[in-house]
Order: structure tokens, then sequence, then C-alpha cells
């Protein structure tokens, strides 16, 4: 009697077959076959089924997650500690390049160990030795005084780091404005807000009378959530998409607004442990499109002012945003899914007047036979567009002042590292004779005027020794002539000094 075995994989099951015939028992392999087939169509079917249901209620926890996070924008930020922590910010790495080992270049090179007795009888192996030894010392001499090269770089490099972490500091502490808005700016930048919403705001601080401004741009009602469920229907095997009812997602997104108003403002108060700020202002701007227009607008929708004691005297974990909004005396127009615009209660002015248009003198600079002999207004533009490419690499932008001869900036770098950089301030002078002492002590002075984390004086000539006394201990850059024309070679270019004895600065 004909009989065989089958089994199915997937289902897991196995069955012996028998029969009559041959004939028969064909016929009822392929039976059972497709009895499994159909058994195993319906279980991957129901998985697939199973699989969507997963993903529904997965997406839809992580869509009710989201709101969550919207819905808890201000109390989230209460843990959280926003002064800076100074020391957080100090390097303290070590150079990780290992030492170089005199024995490993002995080895690396051959150089055979010593035979006494060997070489007593044969002085040309002891000579050998010797050569391979005095060779692979060498060596190693260069090989360690590059590492030493490269070490003290390290550590030059991060105990200049850690010094303009002390500068940065005490500037802050010492209420200079543009340490005072670098600060707050990276209390902002620290602060968590769910992906979705990207950040990007501007701050102006007046030290009299001790105002920080902040301008914010908010999100969008397109930017924040508003699918509360995915549901899946069987009967159609389709996900449908269940979002916020319009009443209740207007009222969602004021409130949201409302809680970043009030979190900004916490924030900065909050990490103010020097007492920079005595009045805040909270402005609030919108990107979007004028559907009447088409035209694109940035709008600011909500403005508020508050002190520093009465806003600290709120007990904000039990506020209702709005209201407290309203309690300050904080501006909006409408309802803000709207978008209404408002005029702020106090703008930012971004514009520095002191900057004009650059002037290229770089391109041609293989025809100017002497930088010394050049009109002094060019040479001003020459040296922006050197320390231009200089600063490039990490980020710069470099920006020249207005004509003048008074002493006052002649060109502004501005580094975006919010540690290392800020503001340098940049002074070319053009002399014939040795630079005075004056026009060190006066960069000096416009540094701290301008809150400035180094000064940078370009010439065309060089300094005497109480110039170089005075710099020490200062974040002042002095570059003498021949400083300069390593700098243009660095760029590829070849340029030429001569200075003219006996004359004055031209």
């Amino acid at each position: 009697m004909p009989r065989t075995h089958i089994s199915n994989q997937f289902l897991k099951e196995d069955k012996v077959v028998t029969a009559k015939t041959q004939q028969e028992l064909d016929q009822k392999v392929r039976n059972q076959i497709n009895r499994w087939k159909e058994k195993e169509d319906k279980v991957k079917a129901q998985k697939h089924i199973d699989q969507i249901k997963n993903k529904v209620n997965a997406d839809t926890e992580a869509a009710l997650d989201l709101i969550n996070q919207y819905l808890n924008l201000l109390k989230s930020s209460f843990g959280n500690q926003h002064r800076l922590n100074w020391q957080n910010f100090y390097r303290r790495d070590f150079f990780e390049k290992p030492e170089p080992s005199l024995g490993k270049y002995i080895e690396s090179m051959g150089v055979p160990k010593e035979d006494k007795f060997i070489e007593f009888f044969f002085s040309s192996i002891r000579n050998k030795r010797l050569d391979k030894e005095k060779e692979a010392e060498l060596q190693y001499q260069e090989a360690f005084c590059a590492y030493q090269n490269a070490k003290n770089a390290f550590l030059e490099e991060q105990r200049d780091f850690n010094v303009s972490v002390d500068y940065f500091k005490q500037a802050y502490e010492e209420k200079i404005t543009p340490f005072v808005e670098r600060y707050f700016e990276t209390v902002l930048n620290n602060s968590i807000y769910p992906a979705e919403m990207v950040k990007h705001f501007d701050l102006q601080y007046q030290s009299e009378p001790k105002t920080l401004v902040v301008d914010f741009d908010l999100p969008h009602p397109d930017i924040v959530p508003n699918v509360i469920e995915y549901k899946f229907v069987q009967a159609k095997k389709e996900t449908i998409t269940k979002t916020m009812k319009k009443k209740e997602f207007d009222g969602f997104y004021e409130d949201v607004i409302f809680q970043i108003v009030l979190r900004t403002v916490y924030e900065c108060l909050n990490a103010d442990y020097k007492d920079t700020i005595e009045l805040i202002i909270f402005n609030g701007w919108i990107y979007g499109v004028d559907t009447s227009t088409g035209q694109d607008f940035h709008s600011c929708i909500v403005s508020l002012q508050a002190s520093k004691e009465e806003f600290l005297a709120l007990q904000l974990d039990k506020v209702v945003p709005k209201d407290c909004f309203r309690k300050l005396k904080g501006l909006n127009a409408s309802a803000l899914i709207q978008l209404a615009p408002i005029r702020p209660i106090l703008e930012i002015d971004k514009d520095d007047k002191r900057f004009v248009e650059s002037k290229e003198i770089l391109a041609g600079i293989n025809s100017i036979p002497n930088l010394a002999a050049m009109p002094w207004e060019d040479f001003e533009h020459l040296v922006r567009e050197l320390f231009a490419l200089y600063f490039s690499k990490i980020g710069c932008e470099v920006k020249v002042t207005k004509a003048s001869r008074d002493g006052g900036i002649d060109a502004i770098a501005f580094d975006p590292d919010p540690i290392r950089g800020g503001k340098f301030i940049i002074q070319a002078k053009k002399y014939n004779h040795v630079v005075p002492i004056s026009a060190v002590r006066e960069l000096n002075g416009i540094m701290a005027d301008e809150g400035a984390v180094k000064g940078i004086l370009v010439t065309t000539s060089y300094y005497g020794n109480d110039s170089r006394e005075f710099q020490k201990g200062k974040p002042l850059v002095l570059l003498d002539g021949s400083n300069l024309i390593q700098m243009f070679k660095d760029f590829g270019y070849n340029v030429r000094i001569e200075l003219k004895k006996n004359n004055k600065s031209s």
C-alpha cells in the first residue's frame, strides 16, 4: 500500500498519507497541500492585520505622547537647571597620542644587540651596530620633538579655550552686553523642545536699564501636532487618521503659544544668577502665507513685558498659561490661530549703521608694489579680506566699519561658537614707523566698550617693547609687518612691505 510523509514548515504540521494506489496517494497529497495553503494564507493574512493593528496602536501612542509633550512645555522646564554650569565648559581632555619610545625605534630598525665577545674581535660589527643605534636615536629624537610640539600645541589650545570660558563668565557677571546676550543665547539653545519644533530666536540686551529683549519664532499651526488617533478599519482594510476638532485644536494651539512665552521668560530669569536682567520683553514671531495675496509674511503675534521681581513671584506650576499671560498684560490681537499681527512692545534693532559694503582689494594684490604705500582705506579692506579667509574655516563673518581715522573699529569678526567665540575687533594701522603704545591702549579700551573677546592690531611696521609689555595677560594680538606678510603667504599671496624712514603713518 503506497504511503508518504509530508509537512508544512510554516504551520509546523506534518502528516503520513496512505492510499490503495499511487494515483490515489498523489491526489490525497495534493488535497492536503491545498488545505495547508489555504490555512497558511489565512494565518498570514491575520498576522498582517495584527501587525497593522500593532503599528496603529503604536502610532496612536506616539501621537498622544507628542501632544502630551506640547501640553507640558512649561511644566517640563521646571525640573531642569537653566543656569549655566561653567565647569561643564572647560576642556579637560588628555593628549592621546602616545609618546615615542627609543626602544621601539631600535627594534623597528633591526639594531642588533651588543655582543662584547664578537665585537672585541670584529670592530666592523661593533661600528655597524653603533651606526644603526645612532640612526635609530636620530629618528627617535625627530619623532619625540614632533610629539612634544604637538602636545604643546594641544595644551596651548586647551589653555586658550579655558581662558575664553573664564573670560566669558567674567564678562557676563560684569554685565558686558555681548556676553550677556551670548549667555542667554546658550541658555535658550540648551532648552529642549519636541524635535518637530525648530528653534530660532534673536536676543538684544540693554545694560541700562538692564533689559533683555527676546524675538522668538513661534511654531506655525501646521507644525503643532493635531492627530489624536490612528484606527484600522478591517472592513475596508485601511487606516484612518483622526484629528482634533477645529475648536479643540484652536484652544490647544493657543495654549502651546502661551506656554512657550512663559517658558522662555522663566528660563532666562531662572538662569540669571548675577541679576543682569530687571526687565524682560518677549516678542513671538511667526512665518506664514497670506492666503488672500499669496505673499509670505513674518509677523509678531504676541508680546509680553515682565519685571524679574514680578515674574519670579508667580507660582508657574499652578497657573493657566493664558490667564497668566493676561495677568501680565501680554498683547495679542485675537484668537492666536488667526495669526493676526500686532506691534511689539519693544523691537530689536538688528542693523548696525557702522557697517559698510566690502571693497574687493585682494584679487589685485599682485599689482600692489608696497602695502605700506597703498591708500589707508584700501589697506583696511585688504586686511578685512585676509581675515575673512582666515576665519572662514570656523564659520566666522567679517564686516568692515565706516571709514574713519579717529582710531575706531576697522573690522569686526563674529565667531558663532557659544564658548570660544564672540566678537573680534580688528584694527589696521598702516604705519611706516614704530606703532605708538597709545594705539595698543586704544584698542584695549575699544574692546572693553564693545564687549569683544579679542582685539587684533595689524600694522605694516613693528611694535616697541612698551607695547609688547602692555599686551601681556590681555586678549590682544599684535601682528607686525612680518606677521602680515606670512599670513598672506599662507594663502598663496606674495606681498612686499617697504618702510620709508622718518615718515609718519599714512
